[in-house]
């Protein structure tokens, strides 16, 4: 009898206990796990809620399904026929300058142009910004194996307006940091080989561009897709995998440690349980207060992987009392704008279903200042001030008709400069500490496939063990 116990049962944790029952009917060896939470529902941030015919998200509103282990337990779990794919009359997204929304020049994605003349017509960018990134292709190569920051890479290679009016604000919707506190090795590492292999970033992508208007299209899904009922749709079924006796719901740990024989002691709810393997399913910051005592070098590994708090509010409209066309499927605010919101999803325009009748449906993400403001203000102060952002740029007329906020505490991980290697020593630590091993999103990735992965690389690895 092998006995392990999942510490987060969100998507990662979920994924790492339907994988060890697979293989522990695989191998013949029999399993009792626990799958503990601090919360009360299965799934962590993956929580859809409908009020009035609105469908809203609380946490991611898609999957990518370029990285295959979201897609593929889709499929597994039956929910073929659930997903949707992106509204494909819709072209574009937006950046905020002033009160206007611009949309992102064609071709240019996250940190770099596949298109020069698009980036030249640009409103986004002044004339001397323009010059200074059609120079990127005589930019000197940097081959020192010395991990960079985003922001140091844009600067260097495209210079500093197009980081500031482009490459934070898209950078920064997806990790909720600013470039120069991320890894371009961890965070956007295909970026720096395009500069390796081609030598500019320009050549790069237009070649790849060039690659992939040859290639012959066919592509069965898109690349985002959700769930016609919303993401918490994937939750629902992973846990529906987990035995009700498995499944400890509102049981934060309290307490880990390894026994005198070679087990661990897990306490929750005041009870102690003995398990032979222990997963921790949580970010690394949530890993610390329960692992980081262990030595001196657990807490220092844990620590330099830090994650912010982050909070969205959905907002349902009359589509009346909005000027703008929402003829995209959202915006991004750059730093230098000094809003409360970074992003602002146009949901009901970016997937069928969000919203009934002639209504719209928003979602604003908020940045760090926002989230201190809403401890300290309370989300009704907050939510007048994000609505007075948004009157001028979207023409907003009245109040919504329906809000609703969503916050989580240290739910998002960030890779600084060096995290790759921190991450490789992080899981030789976990490998030198009997049946300790880690997942979660704080490692390899940030998204709802990487979260999968990683909890399915953990149920892996303890079986190859046996």
């Amino acid at each position: 009898m092998l006995r392990v116990t999942i510490i987060g049962a969100g998507v990662s944790g979920l994924a790492c206990a339907i994988r060890l029952q697979e293989l522990s009917k695989e191998k013949n060896l029999p399993l009792e796990l626990n799958l503990l939470d601090a919360g009360p529902k299965p799934g962590g941030t993956l929580t859809t809620l409908e009020q009035d015919g609105f469908v809203m998200e609380e946490g991611p509103d898609c999957f990518i399904t370029e990285k295959p282990a979201a897609l593929e337990m889709s499929k597994k779990l039956g929910l073929e026929g659930e997903l949707i794919r992106t509204n494909p009359a819709l072209k574009q997204s937006f950046i905020l300058k002033g009160t206007r929304l611009y949309p992102i020049p064609e071709g240019f994605y996250m940190l770099a142009p596949s298109r020069l003349m698009p980036l030249m017509t640009t409103p986004l960018l002044s004339p001397l910004g323009k010059l200074r990134a059609a120079l990127e292709p005589f930019v000197k190569v940097r081959r020192d194996p010395q991990d960079e920051s985003v922001g140091d890479f844009v600067r260097r290679r495209l210079g500093r307006e197009v980081l500031e009016a482009l490459a934070q604000p898209l950078v920064g919707g997806v990790y909720n940091a600013y470039p120069d506190d991320l890894s371009v090795n961890a965070c956007v590492p295909r970026f720096k080989d395009m500069e390796l292999k081609y030598g500019s970033l320009l050549k790069a992508m237009a070649a790849q561009r060039l690659r992939s208007q040859n290639q012959v299209s066919g592509a069965r899904y898109s690349l985002f897709v959700s769930f016609k009922k919303g993401m918490q749709t994937l939750a629902a079924a992973m846990a529906a995998q987990i035995p009700a006796e498995s499944l400890w719901l509102d049981s934060p740990v309290q307490a880990l440690k390894p026994s005198d024989h070679g087990t661990w002691e897990v306490t929750a709810q005041g009870r102690a349980q003995e398990a032979d393997v222990v997963v921790l399913a949580i970010q690394p910051a949530k890993m610390q207060p329960l692992i980081g005592g262990l030595d001196k070098e657990w807490e220092k590994l844990l620590s330099a992987v830090p994650a912010h708090d982050s909070a969205t509010l959905n907002l349902g409209f009359r589509r009346q009392d909005l000027g703008h066309p929402l003829d995209g499927f959202g915006f991004v605010v750059p730093a230098k704008e000094k809003k409360l919101i970074v992003g602002c999803t146009f949901a009901s325009r970016k997937f069928e279903g969000r919203a009934p009748g002639d209504n719209v449906l928003l979602r604003g993400f908020l940045g760090a200042e926002a989230v201190k403001e809403i401890k300290t203000q309370g989300e009704n102060t907050v939510m007048e001030k994000i609505l007075e952002e948004l009157t001028p740029i979207l023409g907003l007329k009245g109040h919504p008709i329906v809000h609703h906020w969503a916050s989580y505490e240290s739910s998002m991980s960030y890779f600084r400069p060096g995290h790759l290697s921190q991450a490789i020593r992080l899981e030789q630590k976990a490998s030198e500490t009997k049946g300790l091993y880690l997942a979660g999103n704080g490692l390899k990735g940030v998204g709802v496939p990487d979260a999968i992965a990683a909890g399915q690389s953990a149920a892996e690895k303890i079986f190859s063990s046996k």
